[in-house]
């Protein structure tokens, strides 16, 4: 695949927290056949617990997620990336074992592969993966949500859940599990001009699928990323904000 992948991160702590929780990196190889054969990764976290522990679960997911994710040994990258969420698990439940202060910590954690064909993603809790093109956008992870698997069940309806009272209630996070396995999936394969979009629930709450889509194709991804913040941050504000877009772009000097 000849194509350039542009991205650009973006955080606030919002209008009400003492803390911001999130977490969020981007990762490309400098090196060609490390890039070739384990292309980019985009990583967003929304960590939960008492004091810092939250944040101390979400830098560490996204530390750990790089990390294993580039040194696996596994040929096939959907297994390397299934093997790195394995392993950040097991680091943040280790921590929380080992420090009382961090006992209960957990996150959420949302990873997108772009590597030469392939799109892969994998992902627990309730941060999200967009994937936009010509205005529109589509979620590609499950929402693990009690008001989501709700809805899912026929309980309640879209507009229901996005309002319940358990919305923000996870059933899945890194960390509530020792032996927590996510499987990596994967969706078609990257196309010039579309873009990805992984944020914390802080931002979709208040600006939705149909209105990211507009801004991501109207603007370039940094100013997408500024617009989007300052769109959630004037209706709402409450929770941290997080967003990361990766675009893909065509191989320079076309």
């Amino acid at each position: 695949m000849d194509y350039c992948v542009e991205a650009h991160l973006a955080s606030d702590i919002g209008r009400v927290r003492c803390s911001n929780q999130d977490s969020l990196a981007f990762f490309s190889p400098a090196e060609a056949q490390q890039w070739h054969h384990r292309g980019v990764l985009a990583v967003l976290a929304d960590g939960m617990g008492g004091h810092n522990a939250g944040e101390v679960a979400s830098a560490m997911a996204v530390e750990a997620l790089g990390r294993s994710y580039f040194a696996s040994g596994a040929v096939d990258p959907g297994n390397a990336l299934t093997t790195a969420m394995g392993d950040a698990n097991q680091a943040i439940v280790q921590a929380a074992a080992a420090d009382s202060a961090l006992a209960g910590m957990g996150t959420t954690a949302t990873a997108l592969v772009v590597v030469g064909s392939r799109v892969l993603f994998a992902h627990v809790g309730d941060s999200r993966l967009y994937r936009c093109r010509d205005g529109r956008c589509r979620q590609l992870t499950v929402d693990h949500t009690v008001a989501a698997e709700m809805a899912r069940n026929g309980l309640l309806s879209a507009t229901q859940a996005r309002h319940h009272p358990a919305r923000n209630v996870l059933l899945l996070s890194l960390g509530s599990e020792r032996t927590l396995r996510v499987v990596t999936q994967a969706d078609v394969p990257p196309v010039i001009g579309e873009s990805f979009v992984l944020c914390s629930d802080g931002l979709w709450e208040s600006v939705d699928a149909t209105e990211i889509g507009r801004v991501v194709a109207r603007i370039d991804a940094a100013a997408a990323c500024r617009r989007l913040l300052e769109l959630a941050l004037t209706r709402d504000g409450n929770d941290n904000i997080s967003l990361g877009i990766v675009s893909i772009r065509p191989p320079v000097g076309s």
